[in-house]
């Protein structure tokens, strides 16, 4: 796959299409380049979040995010600024709304929707206790070409990204037809493994990855008695591969199914974002609602300043880490609840904490800050 440099997601979870339109001029600043969006196609009737992952008719842009002309000026104005627009794309199973499908014993008797019909289907995915969501047979061509039309149509509109939700239930092989044609552009899947070795290899001929193993590493390096050293060599994939996050829609709403990955304490959350997005591998998402910790802010800046630059890991205990990039840049993390006093050697000049906005000047090449407890700092001159 080819390398992206520069790239970060922000999530902008079950927003409408002008809600988003009104923050690009904010995204544009912040320095994002691509905005997750929803999926957009005919879903649900409810108008709850969860709908929107129960598709009715992909040849339809409607529904309580907006229009099908909502989306191509929410496109077109994305790329006058230089934006992406990712959509969330559902393209496993179809909304199991009484109207469309009847079921028995978990099986599906009966389907009927504007584009597919019983023999379209292999069977119910099942969720709990819920009455299961119908799989799509794309073992048939009629399905893959509904799914390729879609994933085309949406190209046409402007969409530049796709995020693939349920990927990891769904055939590898599949993808390579659905993006033939289309120049590079920005894919990734939902594939919720805990180990790097656990990822199933012909996924990433056609996307890459959100990074739940360096989920679960910052997890376990941030929890109560955990240790912030694991994070200078955690589990995770490779960065070619990876869309790491501290955050996301999943971790927010399915809390008990993604709790294995989910930072439950908003202090460690925060936290860990300096380290994220500090970290050059791969291409990180930041969940929307994150984005006024200044530690999100921050690191935004710092990613964009470090230009890919490696870390360089100067201290790794259990409460505390530091690393340098380059030698203009550094950042320190303190996890205990006591101060830190952070030493490293950075050229001479003036500094600021982005975080902080504290300033810093140094003579020699011996820098010395005190770190405050349960404190990040992104040192950048200044």
């Amino acid at each position: 796959m080819r390398k992206i440099l520069g790239v970060i997601i922000v999530q902008l979870f079950n927003q409408t299409f002008d809600q988003v339109r009104k923050s690009l001029p904010r995204m544009q600043r912040l320095g994002v380049t691509h905005i997750l969006i929803s999926p957009p196609q005919k879903s649900h009737s409810s108008r709850s979040w969860w709908a929107r992952y129960q598709p009715v008719d992909f040849t339809r842009i409607e529904g309580p995010l907006g229009t099908l002309t909502q989306l191509k000026t929410l496109c077109d104005q994305a790329a006058t600024r230089g934006l992406a627009i990712v959509v969330d794309t559902v393209i496993h199973h179809l909304s199991n709304e009484g109207r469309y499908l009847r079921t028995r014993g978990g099986r599906i008797e009966a389907a009927q929707y504007p584009r597919f019909s019983t023999p379209d289907f292999r069977g119910l995915h099942m969720l709990g206790k819920g009455r299961g969501l119908p799989i799509l047979n794309t073992d048939s061509p009629w399905v893959r070409a509904q799914l390729r039309d879609y994933i085309h149509g949406l190209f046409g509109l402007g969409v530049r990204g796709f995020r693939i939700d349920s990927a990891k239930h769904m055939d590898p092989h599949l993808f390579p037809h659905l993006f033939a044609g289309l120049p590079p552009v920005l894919v990734f899947g939902e594939l919720v493994y805990a180990q790097p070795g656990d990822f199933p290899p012909d996924y990433f001929r056609s996307m890459r990855a959100y990074d739940f193993p360096l989920a679960r590493s910052i997890k376990s390096a941030f929890a109560p008695g955990g240790d912030l050293g694991q994070l200078v060599q955690p589990q995770a994939l490779s960065g070619h591969l990876s869309v790491p996050f501290v955050n996301h829609h999943d971790l927010i709403k399915n809390r008990s199914a993604f709790d294995y990955f989910r930072i439950g304490d908003v202090r460690d959350r925060q936290l860990a974002y300096a380290y994220l997005l500090a970290r050059p591998e791969g291409i990180p998402l930041v969940y929307g609602s994150d984005l006024s910790a200044k530690e999100v802010k921050a690191g935004l800046t710092f990613r964009r300043l470090s230009g890919g630059r490696p870390l360089q890991w100067v201290a790794a205990g259990r409460n505390e880490v530091a690393a340098r990039a380059g030698d203009q840049l550094a950042l320190a993390i303190n996890k205990s609840g006591h101060p830190w006093r952070f030493q490293t050697r950075l050229r001479p000049g003036a500094y600021v904490d982005l975080v902080s906005q504290a300033r810093y000047w140094t003579h020699g090449e011996h820098f010395e800050m005190w770190l405050g407890p349960r404190s990040a700092a992104l040192v950048a001159p200044g």
